[in-house]
């Protein structure tokens, strides 16, 4: 069984707005924990795609990847984390009244952002110190930095794009969660929208978090091995040194995390959220109208 579409809004509407009049302590850590999630997401996609790509085809290491990385949205979903870029779906909370702007949604999305940081770079360092990433012949810690350099180097407006599609896909990864009542259908409808989302390469500003976060890091382990000296780094890691330079804190966070939060608050809000309501309003208003009754 399936929601019609007017329910599904009411749904998400009602759970947004639940969600983000929870004590503050549990949004900190359920967003702790949505970001470790997604982290998780990652190294799954990481080890599942190491070498695909150069010995069988790009695009079949996409799909792989894609499937393996929506394990983190679906831990997400089912232990009921607050990720950020579903979070933004209580938007439509907003847009009827139903939570306030400033003491609501937006004092909400920051905590939200700001803790699944946390769990997504504490997940980062850890994963590094188990030893995985060195796995291959270091295969993966080298890939976080290609990987990483290659988010920075992003125009704004290639990042904000794609941060748009990201989040079309991720809130509607959601959607089809909630109008789904078996858990089968859940977990296929996750895994086939998500995996859409990452094999088609778009943005993720919590899944980056943990991507250029392990790239950062990965970065200062070579940096170490090599005595700072960043033209051994470069040659090591078959990028120019001026690559390895531009992967640092200012551009992850200005470049990169940005453009993308941005992207997925329009992608989520706008073109998931505010579109749906207005589109089945008239139905929305209807089934108000029989259940007042």
């Amino acid at each position: 069984m399936v929601k019609a579409p007017e329910e599904t809004i009411i749904a998400l509407s009602n759970m947004s707005k639940h969600k983000a009049e929870l004590p503050i302590l549990s949004v900190i850590l359920l967003a702790i924990m949505a970001g470790s999630s997604i982290a998780i997401g990652d190294i799954f996609w990481a080890h599942s795609t190491v070498g695909v790509a150069a010995k069988v085809a790009p695009g079949i290491a996409n799909i792989i990847g894609g499937f393996a990385f929506s394990a983190g949205l679906m831990l997400v979903v089912f232990y009921g984390g607050h990720l950020f870029t579903s979070s933004v779906l209580s938007g439509v909370s907003c847009c009827e009244k139903k939570v306030g702007i400033f003491g609501g949604v937006v004092s909400y999305w920051t905590i939200v952002w700001i803790f699944n940081f946390v769990g997504a770079a504490g997940t980062a360092w850890l994963y590094y110190k188990s030893g995985l990433p060195m796995k291959y012949n270091e295969a993966i810690l080298k890939h976080f930095v290609h990987l990483g350099e290659a988010k920075v180097s992003l125009t704004f407006t290639e990042a904000f794009i794609r941060g748009i599609f990201c989040n079309i896909l991720v809130c509607m990864a959601v959607w089809i969660a909630v109008a789904t009542k078996d858990g089968a259908g859940k977990v296929w409808g996750i895994a086939f929208v998500i995996a859409a989302f990452v094999a088609s390469g778009y943005e993720h500003c919590v899944a980056n978090m943990f991507i250029i976060s392990e790239g950062l890091i990965a970065k200062a382990h070579y940096m170490a091995q090599f005595g700072g000296d960043i033209h051994a780094v470069a040659n090591a890691l078959h990028l120019p040194a001026e690559a390895i330079q531009h992967l640092n804190v200012k551009s992850f966070l200005v470049n990169n995390e940005l453009p993308v939060t941005l992207g997925n608050i329009v992608g989520g809000v706008l073109f998931v959220g505010i579109v749906a309501l207005l589109a089945h309003k008239p139905d929305i208003e209807k089934m108000n109208c029989n259940n007042s009754h």
